[in-house]
């Protein structure tokens, strides 16, 4: 037995499939017909590639039991799928595993800061040569252009180094709004710090076992932190989900 062996972690970053308050969202036309089905089976098939033991979800702590229930609901036959990642990603690539739940792991509690979109309006209000900068710079190139649209491709890109360093690039860049010691974009930072550590942590809490291997499916814009913070750990072996979609 290797005493040295640490459990794995896949962090799948992924775009929103309908509407989120984010930055980045995707118009994709119905996720239901055929072909988007087709594009998300490969999706779900290089997930079960690398054979998760526990699938993890950007779903609230606090509703880890309305989230199994709900999957409980689907292994049963009584709900239909919603046009979202946690369902079309989560809960197919669990049911096919034979997983009897799923973890929430997410924390979106209010820390008496600006949400991002008013860090944002305060900036095309007060520092327009910023906002302009942020949209020109990051927003318009993190777009996921895919011509034509294809969800496995998409979520291939998602995950690409370049797009992830772009992404963290901007969350840099957005700290620095803000005039004298007002810190209006590091008071959001400050909280999309915390986020992703209480993630982290969350993350590391179901991940004890030398031979869990843990599938984390969440919003591209987290991976780089939640990368690294898992890393600093030295906890666990991160796996990088490149490998798996061809």
């Amino acid at each position: 037995m290797d005493m040295n062996k640490k459990p794995k972690v896949m962090v799948l970053g992924t775009f929103h499939m309908r509407y989120t308050p984010d930055l980045q969202r995707v118009e994709l036309d119905d996720v239901l017909m055929n072909d988007r089905q087709k594009e998300i089976r490969e999706v779900v098939n290089s997930l079960k590639e690398f054979k998760p033991t526990k699938i993890a979800l950007e779903v609230e702590k606090e509703k880890d039991e309305s989230l199994n229930e709900e999957y409980q609901k689907y292994l049963n036959d009584h709900l239909s799928l919603e046009v979202d990642e946690i369902h079309q990603f989560g809960f197919r690539t669990a049911s096919e595993l034979g997983h009897e739940r799923l973890y929430a792991i997410d924390w979106m509690e209010s820390v008496g800061n600006m949400g991002l979109g008013q860090v944002m309006e305060w900036a095309k209000e007060e520092q327009p040569e910023m906002y302009e900068y942020i949209n020109d710079t990051y927003r318009s190139k993190l777009q996921l252009n895919v011509d034509p649209p294809d969800i496995f491709e998409m979520v291939k890109k998602c995950n690409s180094d370049s797009r992830i360093k772009l992404d963290h690039e901007m969350y840099m860049a957005i700290a620095r709004i803000g005039k004298e010691t007002n810190y209006v974009g590091i008071d959001w930072v400050r909280w999309w710090y915390q986020r992703n550590l209480i993630i982290y942590l969350n993350l590391a809490e179901i991940t004890s076992s030398p031979d869990d291997r843990t599938l984390l499916i969440i919003g591209a814009g987290h991976v780089h932190l939640v990368t690294q913070f898992l890393e600093e750990s030295g906890l666990v072996d991160v796996v990088s989900p490149n490998g798996y979609m061809h």
